[in-house]
């Protein structure tokens, strides 16, 4: 028992310094290393058989997004947040909704798959990463207004993503999609789910106003990521909201009481945290996509690739007015690690999980790595590089 220990974390570390290595290399060539890691892994995944070292889903669901929501919502500017709730609640809300619809419908459309199991597909590709495209941005003089539109969108659709997910596996299970007790769960999950994160971030807050400790901010945030995101979980409701509102939260509250030093030690963790972890999922990611698999049906992948383009459209054309702000969005729109997991989660027994999992397998490589190739070139182009680059 010992020896397998020693290996699955000796096989972890070399995974992580693999990410390591690879990064840096993206970060010379002026690369997004999301690209590289995805394209390398993918390669050695499809042609050596290199599978990650653990569970690719339930690591992606329960480990590594906590705390990559977390650091995410952290970092939101809620004041700016605060002018654009309205367009956020459009883009997140009926724009997933569009999204998961319109792939369903081509998909169908297209004969690769019945209504059903489309549907479940439009649900899975609907989520968007928002990881890619916050390391992008961190070189890009992007206007806060629109780098804190496309990050709060990213987080909120991957979990409106989840709830349509689950419908649609009820629906699959025997059932019927009944739309409006589905939009009215979805509601109800979102909803209660801030509400637990918030309620999660107050013990935290009274427990930080009895230390100045940097070493213990950093503990309760950590802890924080993952109660709040279990204890949803466990209700039924969404984690990611919940995880992402106790992140607003705790900082709002923190900023307004001045209690404690919301140090330049909690910030620096978590950028360390999410670079780590971004770096694994986005690797493991590659390892997992089998190349092969995702053009063997070509009509599903196509159908399925028209439909997103078509819903980014809508989506960045209701999130901005502004050209280049809608150009952004657009490209935004990338899928990573989430899809993965719910489609590799999936019962083997579900009719039509080949046929899904190809589809998931195509949009996560071609958006991941054609649409994240263009993302940086185009967005500094838009607006410059930063001062730091």
């Amino acid at each position: 028992m010992t020896c397998g220990i020693s290996v699955s974390v000796a096989s972890f570390v070399a995974l992580l310094g693999f990410a390591t290595l690879i990064s840096l290399a993206a970060e010379r060539a002026r690369v997004p290393a999301a690209v590289l890691l995805v394209g390398v892994g993918a390669v050695a995944g499809s042609l050596f058989h290199v599978k990650p070292p653990f569970q690719f889903g339930p690591a992606v669901l329960f480990v590594f997004l906590p705390p990559l929501v977390f650091e995410a919502a952290w970092h939101v500017d809620v004041a700016v947040l605060r002018r654009q709730w309205l367009r956020l609640v459009a883009m997140a809300g009926p724009g997933t909704i569009l999204s998961a619809l319109a792939v369903g419908s081509a998909v169908t459309l297209a004969g690769a798959l019945p209504f059903g199991a489309a549907f479940l597909l439009g649900a899975i590709v609907s989520a968007t990463d928002p990881v890619a495209v916050v390391a992008v941005f961190r070189h890009a003089a992007v206007p806060r207004a629109v780098k804190t539109l496309v990050e709060a969108e990213s987080l909120s659709n991957d979990g409106i993503a989840i709830v349509l997910y689950g419908a649609a596996m009820t629906a699959l299970g025997g059932g019927t999609i009944a739309w409006f007790p589905t939009v009215g769960h979805a509601a109800f999950s979102v909803g209660a789910g801030i509400a637990i994160g918030a309620a999660c971030a107050l013990p935290f807050w009274f427990v930080l106003g009895a230390t100045r400790a940097p070493e213990f901010e950093v503990t309760v945030t950590v802890a924080l990521a993952y109660i709040a995101y279990l204890a949803a979980d466990r209700c039924g409701c969404s984690g990611i909201f919940a995880t992402a509102a106790g992140a607003v939260t705790l900082r709002a509250l923190l900023r307004d009481s001045r209690r404690v030093r919301e140090g330049d030690a909690v910030d620096a963790f978590w950028i360390a945290v999410a670079s780590i972890a971004n770096a694994t999922v986005f690797l493991a990611t590659g390892l997992v996509i089998d190349i092969p698999r995702a053009f063997h049906e070509p009509l599903l992948v196509a159908a399925v690739l028209v439909a997103s383009i078509f819903a980014r459209v809508s989506i960045a054309l209701v999130g901005a007015r502004d050209r280049n702000a809608r150009i952004t969005i657009f490209l935004a729109g990338m899928r990573g690690a989430l899809p993965l997991a719910l489609a590799l989660g999936l019962p083997q027994t579900l009719p039509g999980r080949a046929a899904i999992i190809d589809g998931v397998f195509a949009t996560v490589l071609v958006t991941l790595v054609v649409q994240g190739a263009m993302l940086e070139p185009i967005v500094t182009r838009l607006y410059g590089r930063t001062a730091a680059v």
